[in-house]
């Protein structure tokens, strides 16, 4: 893992959990107001879809992706579910069979008029099965951008994608996005990694670390924001692929993960939960 970081020739930023929360800059507590994302929208799209198909949930005119989601049958995982500027969030899956019959996908985008400064950024690399592929926010000035949310892809026939997450040196404050993938076929994999950052932390989202716990197969996490959040997006680092990412499965402030780690019971997994501040 720490190899494929040195590849990385850019660099990061802050997100922001609980565990973490000296890393938000120190700037940012001096800004007058914080900003709150007035307009955020969930997009919901459903269809049928053939492995490894692009399907995106489309954002609004004026509004960008933010986070993102999928639903998708027994016995498949995702491949990819990443943000595209002025467009949505991509969505890929499998069936972990190698079944090439078309099946059922429902996809998410979590939409809205982001912050100053928003633009993603992307890294990809041919890497070992299971190992990183890093990504950061510009580091050239201080305050850094402010990571907001990540996504990843796993290419290449029976790939699966394991990690799309980012966590905090607390002592640089910088905010590292990473993506991990694994295919059946190849002892390597290509991974691309996407991270969408802001000008600075601005208080519009933040982000809570939820800690590694364990799951039977097709079972997972129900992971929520704060009082008075609502959720955007998760991060996640498994030994398995998910089958779901769902948001607001019971209220505005969850997001729901499940997983499959095929010939064995269950499955390992952590992230986080990306939250909006409401109005």
């Amino acid at each position: 893992m720490a190899a494929a970081l040195a590849l990385m020739a850019t660099a990061a930023v802050t997100g922001v959990s609980p565990s973490v929360a000296s890393a938000v800059p120190s700037s940012a507590t001096g800004a007058a107001a914080p900003y709150r994302l007035t307009d955020l929208e969930m997009v919901r799209e459903t269809g049928t879809v053939a492995p490894y198909e692009a399907k995106i949930a489309h954002c609004p005119p004026g509004k960008q992706p933010l986070g993102g989601g999928f639903e998708l049958p027994i016995e498949h995982t995702v491949s990819a579910s990443y943000p595209v500027a002025d467009t949505g969030w991509v969505v890929k899956a499998r069936s972990i069979k190698d079944d090439p019959t078309p099946f059922e996908m429902t996809w998410y985008a979590m939409c809205a008029t982001p912050s100053p400064g928003y633009r993603i950024v992307k890294q990809t690399g041919i890497v070992p099965n299971g190992d990183n592929v890093g990504q950061t926010c510009s580091i050239f000035n201080y305050p850094y951008e402010y990571m907001v949310n990540v996504g990843g892809e796993a290419k290449g026939p029976t790939a699966a994608l394991t990690t799309s997450s980012m966590w905090t040196n607390p002592s640089s404050t910088i905010t590292y996005a990473g993506a991990r993938g694994f295919r059946t076929d190849a002892g390597t994999v290509e991974i691309d990694v996407y991270a969408i950052c802001a000008t600075a932390y601005d208080g519009s989202t933040d982000w809570h670390n939820e800690w590694q716990s364990s799951y039977p197969n097709d079972r997972g996490p129900l992971w929520a924001c704060p009082a008075g959040e609502r959720s955007i997006g998760v991060t996640f680092r498994s030994n398995a692929s998910l089958r779901s990412s769902k948001p607001h499965t019971i209220g505005e402030s969850d997001w729901r993960v499940t997983a499959l780690n095929p010939g064995v019971p269950g499955y390992d997994i952590e992230g986080g939960v990306v939250c909006a501040p409401r109005p």
